[in-house]
């Protein structure tokens, strides 16, 4: 896109989740939660996450927020604020009008649907804010859980796309879910 991307300070809420920036005071709620195997298992979290990765992340979020390549966001709870997890869009691709959805949801808030939700929201908000008119989410195939939340988000299974991605040093299949602009969520 080239220019920032302009999103809410208020952030995108329902009653259950709030999807906000992410601020320096979360840095240690964030590493809290990437101690779970799991987060890394699935996402190009690395395996050992610690204060020093989250700095660098946090630093590339915004660097890529401000060149409008991409956009980090924390998953909170609507009431408390407590950290729930993380979205993002990824590959915004002006000249093919499609981003990417990433996504991970800490142990203690899987199993209530705030992951779904979380992925509605910010697939109405990119539809209506954006120059996209396919959202995509790629997820290893082993991921159940994954592929549970972009169904039940109104993504469409497309397929495997073998050795589609490099995480970690090694060559994984993808499972590929889209959304168009024109379909019902």
């Amino acid at each position: 896109m080239s220019r920032p991307i302009e999103f809410p300070v208020e952030g995108l809420r329902d009653e259950l989740v709030l999807l906000r920036l992410r601020s320096d005071a979360d840095l240690p709620a964030v590493v809290e939660a990437c101690q779970d195997p799991e987060i890394p298992r699935w996402t190009r979290v690395p395996d050992h996450y610690g204060a020093a990765e989250a700095r660098e992340w946090a630093g590339e979020a915004a660097r890529q927020h401000e060149a409008g390549e991409g956009l980090h966001l924390l998953i909170v709870d609507a009431g408390d604020g407590r950290l729930l997890g993380s979205i993002g869009i990824h590959r915004i691709l002006d000249e093919d009008r499609r981003c990417d959805i990433g996504y991970w949801l800490a142990r203690e808030a899987r199993g209530r649907g705030a992951m779904t939700r979380a992925v509605r929201l910010l697939s109405a908000w990119v539809f209506d804010e954006l120059p996209v008119d396919r959202i995509e989410i790629i997820v290893d195939p082993r991921n159940a859980s994954s592929r549970a939340v972009a169904e039940r988000a109104g993504f469409r299974f497309e397929g495997v796309l073998r050795s589609y991605v490099v995480m970690k040093d090694r060559r994984r299949d993808m499972a590929m879910y889209s959304l168009l602009r024109t379909d019902p969520f």
